[in-house]
């Protein structure tokens, strides 16, 4: 019997690879403990209190909100030869959905407020489901609490990728006379396809000469899965975004949420080394 052939962990883009694989820059730490308002949309809830602080770019987090309505993508395969992958069409949820947990990315589009965020939630039956929130649609049921970390005089920036073919997150200064950081640091960063995530989390670090850290954020794309305790999820469009993460003396270690192109969710820490990002991953880490 002949062997099964491995997984491919990797995938054609229709652009040019850029030669910088990992965009970062660091601002001096900003934390924000704040309320998700009912009757807002998510956008709004994040992006008014976030913006009320002077967070220009970051991370937010929170867990148990009820939502209604909620509306989502999920990740699908291209239909065509100008994309790796592509989104699924609108899905929505009218009632009965509570967000398990949820991370977001803060950034701007256009100058304005915008929103990146992947979600685990149940629905009124039970069932466990996750996705791509969409931000202005998706309404907040009853207030809740959240956190960012993020930077002052810094984004994430969308711009056209002409590699992917999309337009992405880019870390974007918003002042170039900003001085230097005199505390602890949050370093915001971009990853490109084909980067295992996990070293180049630790890259990321290391750039900015971060030994111990904790990954605050955020969420992107990778080529399936392999878990550190050996499971395999052979799916070549899945989006993710990290539950947990902590670097120590320079080595990650990322605990992740995962969906596939049904919905369906996986969890687990990746194994080092074997898990290239699909599309790009953007990235928020906190020093310590």
């Amino acid at each position: 019997m002949s062997a099964r052939p491995a997984f491919a962990r990797s995938v054609p883009h229709p652009g040019q690879p850029d030669p910088v694989r990992i965009v970062t820059l660091e601002g001096e730490a900003m934390r924000l403990e704040f309320t998700l308002e009912a009757g807002l949309s998510l956008r709004d809830a994040m992006s008014i209190p976030l913006a009320k602080a002077g967070l220009d770019g970051g991370t937010v987090r929170f867990e148990n909100l009820r939502i209604a309505p909620l509306h989502f993508l999920m990740p699908a395969l291209a239909v065509d030869d100008q994309h790796a992958a592509f989104y699924s069409d609108p899905h929505a949820m009218e009632e009965g959905a509570v967000i398990e947990y949820a991370c977001a990315t803060y950034g701007r589009k256009d100058g304005e407020p915008f929103v990146h965020c992947h979600a685990v939630w149940r629905g009124r039956d039970g069932q466990r489901q996750g996705g791509h929130l969409m931000m202005d649609k998706t309404i907040v049921a009853e207030a809740a609490p959240a956190r960012a970390w993020g930077v002052h005089d810094a984004t994430m920036a969308t711009r056209y990728d002409p590699e992917t073919n999309f337009t992405l997150f880019h870390p974007t200064r918003l002042n170039e006379a900003t001085s230097a950081p005199s505390g602890k640091r949050v370093v915001l960063a971009r990853i490109r396809p084909d980067e295992d995530l996990t070293m180049a989390v630790e890259q990321a670090c290391r750039s900015h000469g971060i030994a111990d850290a904790i990954v605050r954020g955020s969420v992107g794309s990778i080529i399936g899965a392999d878990f550190e305790d050996g499971r395999v999820l052979e799916d070549r469009a899945t989006e993710i975004l990290i539950r947990s993460g902590e670097v120590e003396d320079g080595r990650a270690r990322l605990e992740i949420g995962l969906i596939n192109p049904e919905g369906k969710v996986c969890e687990g820490v990746l194994a080092r080394g074997r898990n290239p990002v699909l599309i790009c991953f953007e990235l928020v880490v906190e020093e310590q």
